[in-house]
Order: C-alpha cells, then sequence, then structure tokens
C-alpha cells in the first residue's frame, strides 16, 4: 500500500526523462531561447489551469480565469516568448495566485544538467541582516570564500529581491536556500538581466581576501556546458556514521524515500547503536532533504518511542487526478480502512486527524523493531532545505519533545500545502508540481497567522569563517556541547527560543502568512484591480 506522499522531491526526480525538445536546440543558442508562439504557451496555461482548477487544493471556490494573476499570464502569451521567460512568468503566476512553495513549474532538472549552460561557481546565500552570496568551491574565476557584492550589475540585495518576486515560496528562508546550480544557471541569469549582451558571459565583482582585507576583483565568468564524463553513479541518499570519540552516531537522509534501502539503512543503523554502549547521542541530519514520503519518519521514531505522539491534520481534495496518480489511496482497501476510522470520504474534501494519520501510518510501517528503545540524547539538523515532509519530519520531533532542532528555519510555514501531482507541461521542458491536500502542523497558538517555519532550539547559521575553513557550524556545535536534551514543558514549533532569537533579517519584511482567500475577499479584491493596467509579467524576446 502507499501513503499519503507529503511532498515530492520537488527539485528532480531519478525518473524524470530527458525531454524532445533538446533535441531542439541549434547550435550555439542557449537551450532556455528556444521561442514559444502564441498557440504553444496557450496550450500550456490552458493545461496548468484546467489541471489546478479540476484538482488543486487551494483552488477550491476559485474561478481562475477571473484572477487578475491569470489575466496578465494571459495577456502576456499574446506575443512569442522565449521558454525562460514563459516559465518564470508562470512561477510568478503561481505564487500571486498560492503562495505555496510546492506549486511551480520547473525545468526537467536531468535536461536542465545535460543541455542549460551555467557559470563555473558554487554560489549559495548567507544568513544575516543582508543578502549575501558567496562561493563555496575553488574554480578557475573563484576562490572559496569570495563575496559576490556585484553580479551583472545588480546587487545581491536586487536578486534576492527579483527571488521573491518570481519564486513561489512561503517565507524567505525556502528561498535562501535554493539549489546552488540555480543562481548559475543560463535560465536565471536570461530572465535576471544578467547576460552581456553576447549572451555568454556575466560580469561580477568578488570581495576577496587580501593583505589588508577584503578587497573587490572584477571578472567576467564565460557560461558553459558542465562536461560530459558518461553517467555518474546517484549517490546514495541515505547514509550513516559513528563516531566513536565524540559518542555520536550521525544519520545521514537527503531525501524522504521510502523503500528497501532506506529500511536496511536504518535497521543497520539502529542495530549498530544499540550494539555500541559508547553512543548515547545521535544525530538526525535533514538539512538538505526537500521531501518526500513521511513514512521515513514513523520507521525512524519507532526506535524513539512506543506511545501515541502528536502528528499532523490533513484536508486532503479528491479527483480523478489524483487517483489516476496514487491510486492505492483510492483503492477500496484504502477507503475501507478510512471508513474504519470514522473517515468520511463521501465529500470532494475530507478531513484526516492527526489520530488517524497516526494509525493508518502504523498500519503501513508494520511491527516496531525487537530492539531496545534509544533512551540518548537526538538533535536534528535542519536548515531552509528542509523541507514538505522532512519539515514535518522535524516538526513532529520538535512538536514531541523527542529531540533538540540546530540549525536554521525550514522552508515551510508549520501548516502548508502537499500531496503533489506532477504534469508534463505540453511545448515545453516543463513540471508543474501541483498540491492536492492542506497539512496543519498545529503550534501552541494555532491561530497565530505570523509563524513562518518551525524554527530550531539552537540557532547555528553557516558563517563565512566556516566555509573557509571548511568546517561544519552545525554537526560541529552538536559536538562541542553534547549534553542531554532538555525540552521545554510547553513547546513551540515555531520560535521563542531561549538559546537564541529567531531571524529576522533587518532587509526582510515581516510579513503574514498568505492563506487562502474566502469567494467574497476574492470577488473584493478582483473589483479593487478591475480597470488597472498591470504590468507585463513577462519579458519578450
Amino acid at each position: 500500500m502507499s501513503i499519503l506522499i507529503l511532498g515530492s522531491l520537488l527539485f528532480g526526480s531519478p525518473l524524470t526523462t530527458t525531454s524532445v525538445f533538446a533535441l531542439e536546440q541549434e547550435e550555439g543558442l542557449l537551450a532556455s531561447v528556444r521561442v514559444l508562439t502564441v498557440d504553444e504557451q496557450q496550450e500550456a496555461l490552458d493545461f496548468i489551469l484546467n489541471k489546478t482548477q479540476e484538482s488543486g487544493y487551494s483552488a477550491i471556490g476559485l474561478d481562475l480565469e477571473t484572477e487578475p494573476a491569470v489575466l496578465l499570464m494571459r495577456d502576456s502569451t499574446s506575443v512569442p516568448t522565449s521558454h525562460f521567460a514563459f516559465s518564470f512568468g508562470l512561477n510568478r503566476m503561481l505564487h500571486d495566485l498560492f503562495a505555496d512553495a510546492h506549486v511551480r513549474v520547473e525545468v526537467d532538472a536531468i535536461l536542465a544538467e545535460a543541455t542549460y549552460a551555467t557559470l563555473d561557481l558554487c554560489l549559495s546565500w548567507l544568513h544575516g541582516e543582508e543578502p549575501r552570496i558567496i562561493n563555496s568551491c575553488e574554480t578557475d574565476f573563484a576562490q572559496v570564500g569570495d563575496l559576490v557584492t556585484s553580479m551583472g550589475g545588480l546587487t545581491p540585495a536586487d536578486i534576492f529581491a527579483m527571488l521573491q518576486e518570481t519564486i513561489p515560496h512561503e517565507q524567505d528562508f525556502f528561498l535562501l536556500a535554493l539549489p546552488q546550480s540555480w543562481l548559475v544557471r543560463e535560465d536565471f541569469l536570461s530572465y535576471f538581466g544578467l547576460l552581456n549582451d553576447d549572451s555568454a558571459s556575466v560580469d561580477l565583482i568578488l570581495a576577496r581576501d587580501g593583505e589588508e582585507g577584503l578587497k573587490d576583483v572584477s571578472i567576467s565568468i564565460p557560461l558553459a556546458l558542465a562536461p560530459t564524463n558518461g553517467t555518474k553513479p546517484l549517490p546514495s541518499f541515505v547514509s550513516f556514521e559513528v563516531q566513536n570519540e565524540t559518542s555520536t552516531a550521525v544519520f545521514k537522509l537527503d531525501a524522504c524515500i521510502f523503500n528497501a534501502e532506506y529500511m536496511a539503512v536504518l535497521q543497520d543503523f539502529w542495530s549498530t547503536v544499540d550494539a555500541n554502549e559508547n553512543v548515547n547521542t545521535v544525530v538526525l541530519d535533514l538539512r538538505e532533504n526537500r521531501g518526500g514520503d513521511f513514512l521515513v519518519a514513523t520507521t525512524f521514531l519507532q526506535y524513539i518511542t512506543r506511545d501515541p505522539y502528536t502528528l499532523f491534520d490533513i484536508k486532503q481534495r479528491q479527483s480523478d487526478e489524483f487517483c489516476n496518480q496514487a491510486p492505492a489511496l483510492c483503492d477500496p482497501q484504502t477507503i475501507g480502512f478510512l471508513q474504519s476510522l470514522g473517515i468520511d470520504i463521501s465529500n470532494e474534501v475530507y478531513d484526516l486527524p492527526g489520530s488517524a494519520s497516526s494509525i493508518f501510518l502504523s498500519q503501513i510501517a508494520g511491527s516496531p523493531s525487537s530492539l531496545d528503545l534509544f533512551n540518548g540524547t537526538l538533535y536534528v539538523l535542519t536548515s531552509g532545505a528542509t523541507f514538505s515532509s522532512a519539515h514535518l519530519f522535524a516538526g513532529v520531533i520538535k512538536r514531541n519533545n523527542f529531540g533538540t532542532l540546530v540549525g536554521t528555519p525550514t522552508g515551510n510555514t508549520p501548516s502548508f500545502w502537499g500531496n503533489l501531482l506532477r504534469f508534463s507541461v505540453p511545448n515545453t521542458d516543463l513540471i508543474y508540481y501541483l498540491t492536492t491536500s492542506r497539512t496543519e502542523l498545529n503550534s501552541t497558538d494555532v491561530n497565530d497567522e505570523d509563524l513562518d517555519a518551525i524554527y530550531p532550539d539552537i540557532l547555528v547559521p553557516t558563517k563565512r569563517d566556516d566555509i573557509l575553513a571548511g568546517r561544519d557550524a552545525q554537526l560541529e556545535y552538536v559536538m562541542e556541547n553534547n549534553t542531554p536534551n532538555t525540552p521545554t514543558s510547553s513547546p513551540d514549533i515555531s520560535g521563542a527560543h531561549s538559546t537564541s532569537p529567531p531571524i529576522t533579517p533587518q532587509w526582510k519584511k515581516s510579513k503574514k502568512v498568505k492563506k487562502k482567500k474566502d469567494a467574497k475577499k476574492k470577488k473584493d479584491a478582483k473589483k479593487k484591480k478591475e480597470g488597472k493596467k498591470g504590468k507585463r509579467l513577462l519579458k519578450k524576446t
């Protein structure tokens, strides 16, 4: 039996296949610049709107064709447009509609890696009072620790503001943890206007360490395709190591994939911990985990507790497409089991309370191991890339006082959307991800709309000095401060930490979490905006 897939491998899947459109790339032309005709754009837009209207949770009660964001997008398809501009326009529309980090279009991952040119840099964002971009690898053009002060004539603050406008997100921690490949990829560089006139290079100003402190270095870096060295084996998504000198075992999980490989490594890990009397601390590393199947959490926690614990409530929209893509959740056996738990599935949207989720997940996970429960200290490492089911994993541990979270805030709001459907968008190289459910991970104050993430108990961001020294700041903190966990008596999954203040960068405006508006509010908003000429969403080729 399958399980409610509360999320997905949002940034690509090993099963993704290369699109036939890759074969149409003209020599010397960037793949993302391929022009879409008016008809191709409109067919693709209609496809996305129809799928959203039919199956999307946040589309319930909306007439998408009357939404201002859709009207602007529809208007932009009146002329031929580049593939990259069309894809960014779609994402901007989806963000304006839903502000759901899951609901987005994304270029086929394998295609992008094979045919999209990039800059030879490893760029990522640093947490702080203002957005800063740092290079974290040695290349022919940059050194480890170089800070980007200008890129294509724009400052990091300018670039981050553009990300806020065009990338679907629920809060800024998600944007701070975007994949490194995105910031240096041709479609991002093109849409943000960072490329030189030759469309083959980008001018940067880097702040680099010198004898008298940081000095500016001006450089022009060419775009290039990644070298092809044959098929590279995919690294394992799950692994562990035992560090006897620190009495610590580290379980690294980079994707929530519930399969035979995961179960084998999990059982091996806990058997190793159980047999090693020296190990009194376990570290669960979710910093690079962008989601998948929540069953990985259920089976992991069987080694922590046998008692019932608080999970989350789910509101699930049913549709033909949902049953097509997740047939095991619609078969008579599953439906009968849900009904035996008192779940009324006769409505288009049914409620699955946390108590029922717990029973459902436990049934699928099977009998717990015969090993003794772990009674040591559990730490969980988190970041803005801790997303979807991984975000839930961390939230359940925090909510139930099973362990201490260390790192930076997660990439979702505490309550968010999930159960993804996946579509190939016609005439494009795009994959469309659509959520069909609402997951409520309740905090101690369920009516507080300002909660924007699951915050760590101990705030440990990665700093420039850590990157320069090759230091794992979060893991090193745990090793140096390995003391028994002392959870508070009244847990709060979102903030209020005695060990560190919540991250609120001065450059980040405080925003309430966007929720679906009711029909009346939507009509009022529409009336206010009618008659106003909107700014075009897309840049034209």
